[in-house]
């Protein structure tokens, strides 16, 4: 039996998170279930037996998988929960219920894969949105990579500069040590005072005799606004602002990744689209707005698992070298698809895709060691936990 990805998860054990199938420390111990056969399985070292759902989105439900995996897929591609009681029968409750735990799962996921990204340019903005109970504000911070369609980072609160500081803070700990990526927004100013406290060093300098430390923001730091003027909600004007760097050095570094070299945030506006479509909560003029925020967080995070794992993205397609024959009337296959998180190097496209809630994920919770990164910010010291084991 493979066990490949699976591991004891007994602490006390010596083989404790090793999932490496090639040691043999785990056996299967039959199966059980009614609905659906589940796998068991028992560490011949601490004869602790354990599930094949265990640290999954599927541990100890009754539900076969299939028929939560359609629901989840459903509510993925902009179905609301209201709409998905009516269509497969189960109640408001229990989608609610399968959706909260596939975020958290999908969130521990993000965790687990996007760490140390070289991304070379982002594009920052943000979406407007309300609760249904409630009359605040709420806004969801995004920023995508317009080589892979990765989106690195999601927040979920006010247009402040707090969430601004923590939307590029969370976006500083998964980048590689050394990346300075390009930055492109709209001209909203709070960027750029999060840009230039998180992307810089120390300096110790002399003032009145005595060494201080002081703020330098990188030199090599590009960030360019695209500022639009409306009058009567048409668009009328559109102004290119360098907050940093030059013009010349922001065209230059645009054409070398393969763009025309004009400023532009078309990639994080087509994004804000594509979500408005896949979470029902974001709709324009919906009827199925959220009710609180942790649930709209946890179906964003479960798009966005969606969208990275599960959805390839036309765009990201490659045309194959040989053309391969389906069979029967059907055209030869001419491209392979391919997903953002493929297009980024996190997954692999042969059979061991990272599906979040539709495959049970075994192979990204079990390994949860932690290892502590100190990250310096302008006036900020902190220490974030990351994940023990890098992603090649």
């Amino acid at each position: 039996m493979n066990t490949e990805g699976f591991a004891c998860p007994n602490r006390k054990c010596p083989y404790f998170e090793i999932t490496d199938a090639h040691i043999r420390a785990l056996v299967g111990d039959g199966k059980h279930g009614r609905a659906e056969r589940i796998q068991t399985f028992r560490c011949q070292a601490c004869h602790t037996t354990f599930t094949s759902r265990l640290n999954t989105s599927f541990f100890r439900l009754k539900t076969p998988s299939h028929q939560v995996a359609v629901v989840l897929s459903a509510l993925a591609e902009g179905l609301d929960p209201s709409a998905a009681e009516r269509v497969f029968g189960f109640r408001q409750v229990t989608i609610a219920t399968w959706l909260s735990r596939a975020g958290e799962h999908a969130r521990n996921l993000h965790e687990r894969f996007f760490c140390h990204l070289r991304l070379p340019h982002l594009q920052l903005d943000e979406l407007r949105t309300r609760l249904r109970c409630a009359k605040q504000v709420l806004w969801l911070w995004l920023a995508i990579d317009p080589c892979t369609k990765l989106l690195p980072v999601l927040h979920l609160g006010p247009r402040t500069q707090n969430a601004a500081y923590t939307v590029i803070h969370s976006l500083r700990q998964i980048l590689a040590p050394g990346c300075l990526p390009l930055f492109t927004s709209d001209g909203l100013n709070l960027y750029f005072y999060a840009l230039t406290a998180h992307f810089g060093h120390w300096l110790e300098v002399v003032q009145r005799g005595r060494h201080v430390r002081q703020w330098q923001v990188a030199a090599s730091l590009i960030y360019g606004q695209l500022k639009k003027s409306y009058r009567r909600r048409k668009l009328v004007r559109v102004t290119h602002v360098m907050r940093l760097g030059t013009q010349e050095a922001l065209t230059v570094a645009l054409q070398e990744l393969g763009f025309s070299g004009r400023l532009n945030t078309a990639f994080i506006e087509r994004v804000n689209l594509t979500v408005r479509h896949g979470v029902a909560a974001l709709a324009r003029r919906t009827w199925a707005t959220a009710q609180q925020a942790p649930q709209l967080l946890a179906h964003l995070e479960w798009w966005r698992a969606y969208y990275h794992f599960v959805r390839p993205h036309a765009s990201l397609r490659v045309a194959l070298v040989q053309p391969r024959e389906r069979g029967g009337k059907r055209l030869a296959q001419r491209y392979r698809q391919r997903t953002p998180a493929m297009a980024a190097g996190r997954t692999t496209d042969d059979g061991r895709r990272a599906r979040c809630s539709l495959t049970h994920c075994h192979r990204f919770s079990l390994e949860s060691h932690s290892r502590q990164v100190r990250w310096q910010c302008h006036g900020v010291e902190r220490r974030v936990k990351g994940s023990a084991e890098e992603v090649e």
